[in-house]
């Protein structure tokens, strides 16, 4: 894996280290030249993995879920003072500037990891040294990539489907193919259209898909293996409110995939681990993102995010999930020089396992809990979000509402961002009360705040890039 990764970074800094927005990364004859055979399509496929594990995970964006919402806050730092980290700062507030865009390396940078994937498509189909099955399983990763990181910047970027009743209102720009510069200026599509791309992209996937993976390295859990595709799929459904087919492809990695949830009596001491679908690899040399983003580790190398009151304060003690939660106590500055030592719930999650995970069986169980529920199906809900609540030591429920189901999802993906996506597709208002120190702590439902601006380089270079509404 090693030797891979460092050849993939070698091929794609010709390509990827600029933003695709100002150099042509698509002529190079040193490109065709390593494209032209299996070997440099895999490696350049492995260069698409790490480059996307290093862009998701970073600070703004993978913090956003919860930040936003108000499952986090932040704590003091070693002489006690609490302040927002200046790279969160604008978004946290809701206020991020197009000029100055806390989340403008992730927008373009994610734009790049498609645009290499794109490369990889407009090759792969022209290798002669590669049987038809491994040419379909290269597609099929690449291709559910495409869709993943096109689903993630909607996210972002663009309000949710149901925000216009037609979802005619703007979504993203979808990159179906490498993009030229002074040649190519493509035009955010409707958000209907634009979800009409990525059903195209993950249905060509699921059909293609192998059970071997296409990088000669690692396990498949780290790369877009069946399970993980369906998952992709599963979620896009739901976030079109196509209940039935969410529901459908929740309800075959369930019963098919072979995969189970973490057993109770294995929760604290391996959390996710036998339950992952996907998650992206580390290397040595490079340690898993989410631990460095979020664990505590002495008084003096602590993280800057800890769960606030507003979520902790929902775990019951007899809730196993409350113990993986680790109390702190630090110095903090309360009213003018006066200093008290106060508890501060920083999470072990990261700490039980180090990786970066994507997609685990339990995001699967409340897909198709949220999709039987809106088909009417309130026992098919309570089974599948009691299976949460059982193996997390509590009693079953007995009704369910989508109020419910939304907080007992919360409860089980705090510190996995995804939170705030879930209030806005459901069309909720944000409360935020614990630790908040935003100007604005709880803004309402519709807002335009509630999506990122487009970077301005993009709209300056772009002529036919649209800013969001109110930025």
């Amino acid at each position: 894996m090693k030797k891979i990764f460092f050849l993939a970074i070698v091929l794609f800094s010709a390509v990827s280290c600029r933003d695709f927005l100002e150099h042509e990364p698509v002529e190079a004859i040193s490109i065709t030249t390593q494209l032209a055979t299996k070997k440099g399509v895999l490696e350049a496929l492995n260069g698409a993995y790490n480059q996307l594990r290093d862009n998701h995970f970073t600070e703004a964006a993978y913090t956003y879920g919860d930040l936003q919402s108000g499952n986090l806050k932040y704590p003091p730092n070693t002489s006690g003072t609490i302040s927002v980290p200046v790279r969160v700062d604008n978004a946290y507030q809701f206020d991020d500037q197009p000029s100055a865009s806390k989340l403008k390396d992730y927008y373009t940078n994610s734009y790049q990891v498609i645009n290499n994937l794109n490369l990889i498509l407009q090759y792969v189909d022209k290798l002669t040294d590669a049987t038809s099955q491994e040419i379909n399983e290269i597609k099929a990763e690449a291709l559910a990539l495409r869709a993943f990181v096109h689903f993630q910047l909607l996210k972002y970027y663009g309000q949710n489907y149901t925000y216009t009743p037609d979802a005619s209102h703007l979504g993203i720009v979808y990159n179906i193919a490498p993009l030229k510069v002074g040649v190519d200026f493509p035009s955010r599509r409707t958000t209907a259209e634009a979800f009409d791309l990525l059903e195209k992209d993950i249905t060509e996937a699921l059909s293609l898909v192998q059970t071997q993976h296409a990088i000669p390295a690692g396990e498949s859990i780290n790369f877009m293996n069946p399970a993980a595709v369906k998952t992709l799929a599963a979620e896009i459904a739901l976030w079109k409110n196509d209940w039935s087919k969410a529901y459908q492809y929740a309800g075959e990695i369930i019963t098919e995939s072979g995969l189970s949830l973490t057993p109770k009596n294995e929760f604290l001491s391996k959390w996710a681990l036998s339950e992952m679908i996907l998650y992206f690899a580390n290397t040595t040399e490079n340690q898993s993102h989410t631990a460095n983003l979020y664990n505590f580790k002495t008084s003096t190398n602590r993280s800057s995010y800890v769960a606030s009151e507003d979520i902790y304060n929902l775990y019951t003690s007899d809730d196993l999930r409350k113990q993986l939660f680790e109390t702190q106590n630090l110095k903090t500055s309360v009213t003018g020089s006066s200093q008290s030592n106060l508890p501060y719930y920083f999470t072990k999650k990261y700490k039980v396992q180090n990786y970066s995970p994507v997609y685990r069986l339990s995001l699967v169980y409340f897909i198709r809990a949220e999709a039987s529920l809106h088909q009417g199906n309130a026992l098919q809900a309570l089974e599948d979000v009691n299976a949460i609540r059982n193996r997390a030591g509590l009693p079953s429920l007995t009704q369910i509402s989508m109020d419910v189901l939304l907080e007992e999802k919360r409860k089980e993906f705090v510190f996995e961002n995804q939170y705030f996506f879930d209030l806005m597709r459901n069309h909720k208002n944000i409360i935020r009360n614990n630790g908040c120190i935003a100007n604005n702590c709880s803004p309402s439902y519709p807002n335009n705040r509630f999506v990122l601006p487009i970077p301005q380089e993009s709209v300056m270079i772009n002529s036919n890039m649209k800013q969001n509404p109110g930025y």
